[in-house]
């Protein structure tokens, strides 16, 4: 929805008109982002009237109009106030420092909270029908324009035409004053869809007609001989019933139009030290076990092959910054000054790293899976998607921050785009190019959507419990906190977010996820001081348990026989002394009755369910 300045006063004289005006002297593209927009329609060639949603927007206005102080080349609407007024709702009509001052310019916000404006605008957005309409020339506007993100003036300036787009939910800007745009889901298809087809010098080549006809064909139904030619002329059909790879595009394109709804947003997030853990079982498998089958990457030797690397980097960096620690960048700087006083490396690793929660990570995200090798004994094997962050992080050994893959995943929502600090971040992790992601930003971006195994560290849980069922602003959980805490906070707030638990919105809110709120119910039996509430190996032991059982719906429970018990550990591809000691966490965190899956630990199987769902 598009709405500037120079149509605020043509929106109200049709309110205020007898229903329809004539278009003649009109601003031509005002009028045409309204009716793109899906706020006007066509009576007649020669005139617009307001739709049932643009009446309900018309109204809207005439209640704020002596409120409204923007400029006057800008936006009463926009993706951008679309997208803060989303946030807001989500918080419980809260705004925050980033979105205050542009809601309020418009009537949409007073005192840090949405006004009725603001809700109702939000009202007629969601029942709105923008057009689809894309003739020749915004088609091959749409070919040059970069897919983003990427900063806004690398849009081409022609005319209107960018308006155009953004009206019809194609593009969307970021917040709070649009610095960045990106091709929504819907504006990836259409332009993917013009990549291959849509080629003619006029008329038009993309719109809800060409679509309906396309999808017919695809169908099977006939078409008249001119629907069915021009769809060949277009390059959507060949041999008069077989769509082409433009046809298929479309199809999508078509689907995507009429569900109009938002996907859960996925993304992903790894550790320096989890890609360090990644590449030493790697390391391990690859030049330990071939020269002897006993050393696998067990526990304990991924443990003592990290203590030695860890140990190699820090004399290297203390020997580089030699007195000067104060100048190391100060996650490592309480690190290395702890690696100078003690003379037992072991300890240090133990006191400064968690190997443990690093193999839980890297299976939570499907990277690394626990198995037996042919001794019996527990290992980690690198999984196929392991294999492509290793190939990326081979020569180029960054961490990757959930914010960052969300600068590419929030592209496939409706009307979001990332904000600053995301794009900036995407950017240094080289996950981002100037005009569009890279090949890894694509990888990871790709990862994200690839089934997880739950996982949640004891200090992660503490900020989860942070975070109330009607969400909360990121400024007010790092209130009073000194740099060192921030990061820990902020850190937190980014793997709880890449696991599923959280999702925090452009403005800076933190909502619960269906997952989070799935798994919050779930956790809420575990003991005070358990440690990790939730982890892969205590998932794995809980679900072979449900396979193998039956359930007892009256008392919600999935009973298992203990003559099964063997079946189970197989089924869970977990040795068995690490089968029988996760069993008993699983017991002590509510998960497990005796020989049973209880209440709890069938919310836990289905919140995960719902996550790769």
């Amino acid at each position: 929805m598009v709405i500037k300045h120079n149509a605020i006063n043509l929106i109200l004289d049709l309110l205020n008109s007898s229903k329809t005006m004539d278009v003649k002297e009109l601003n031509t593209e005002a009028v045409e982002e309204l009716s793109l927009s899906g706020i006007v329609r066509f009576p007649t060639p020669a005139q617009i009237e307001l739709t049932y949603a643009g009446e309900m927007v018309a109204k809207v206005l005439d209640s704020v109009k002596n409120e409204i102080n923007i400029d006057e080349s800008a936006k009463w609407v926009s993706s951008e106030v679309i997208a803060m007024i989303d946030s807001a709702i989500k918080n419980g009509g809260k705004t925050t420092k980033i979105s205050n001052a542009e809601l309020e310019k418009r009537g949409f916000a007073k005192n840090g909270e949405l006004t009725q404006a603001g809700k109702d605008i939000f009202s007629a957005y969601e029942i709105i029908n923008p057009e689809l309409a894309i003739d020749a020339e915004l088609a091959d506007y749409i070919r040059k324009s970069p897919m983003g993100p990427t900063d806004a003036h690398y849009l081409p300036a022609e005319g209107n035409k960018k308006d155009l787009l953004e009206a019809m939910r194609i593009i969307a800007y970021s917040i709070p004053v649009g610095e960045y745009f990106t091709f929504t889901e819907l504006g990836q298809a259409v332009k993917e869809t013009l990549t291959y087809g849509g080629w003619a010098d006029e008329g038009s080549v993309l719109d809800i007609s060409i679509l309906e006809d396309i999808a017919k064909v695809a169908d099977g139904e006939e078409l008249e001989l001119d629907s069915l030619a021009n769809l060949e002329m277009l390059g959507y059909v060949a041999d008069v019933d077989q769509l082409t790879k433009a046809g298929e595009k479309a199809l999508e394109v078509y689907r995507i139009y009429k569900d109009k709804t938002d996907k859960p947003l996925k993304t992903f997030a790894i550790s320096k030290e989890e890609v360090e853990t990644l590449k030493t079982i790697k390391h391990i498998w690859e030049e330990k076990t071939t020269q002897n089958p006993e050393e696998t990457p067990t526990f304990d030797e991924i443990k003592a092959e990290l203590i030695d690397r860890k140990v190699k980097e820090y004399k290297k960096l203390i020997e580089t910054y030699g007195k000067r620690l104060d100048e190391m960048p100060k996650v490592k700087q309480e690190i290395a000054k702890k690696f100078q006083d003690l003379s037992d490396k072991k300890k240090w690793f133990e006191d400064n790293f968690d190997l443990r929660e690093y193999l839980y990570s890297l299976e939570a995200f499907n990277l690394i899976s626990e198995g037996v090798d042919a001794k019996g004994k527990a290992v980690y094997f690198i999984t196929e998607n392991g294999e492509k962050v290793l190939a990326d992080q081979n020569s180029d050994e960054r961490a990757i921050h959930s914010w960052s893959v969300k600068t590419l995943a929030i592209s496939n929502k409706v009307f979001s785009a990332p904000n600053r600090e995301w794009v900036e971040s995407a950017r240094k992790e080289r996950i981002l190019g100037t005009y569009e992601p890279s090949k890894s930003g694509l990888m990871y971006e790709e990862l994200a959507q690839s089934e997880k195994l739950p996982f949640v560290t004891r200090y992660e849980m503490d900020i989860f419990k942070m975070i109330p069922s009607s969400g909360i602003a990121c400024e007010d959980i790092l209130e009073g906190k000194d740099e060192d805490e921030r990061r820990k906070i902020l850190e937190a707030v980014d793997k709880l977010e890449a696991k599923g638990f959280i999702e925090v919105m452009p403005d800076g809110h933190i909502v619960e996820t269906e997952f989070g709120k799935l798994m919050d119910d779930a956790m809420s039996g575990v003991p005070e001081g358990f440690g990790a509430p939730i982890n892969p190996t205590i998932y794995r032991v809980v679900k072979a348990i449900a396979d193998t059982g039956s359930m007892y719906v009256k008392e919600q429970k999935i009973r298992i026989l203990p003559e099964n018990i063997k079946k189970a550990i197989k089924l869970s591809g977990l040795s068995k002394d690490v089968f029988d000691k996760a069993y008993i966490a699983a017991r002590e965190a509510k998960y497990l009755g005796r020989n049973s899956v209880n209440e709890a630990g069938i919310k836990m199987l289905q919140a995960v369910l719902a996550l790769n769902s």
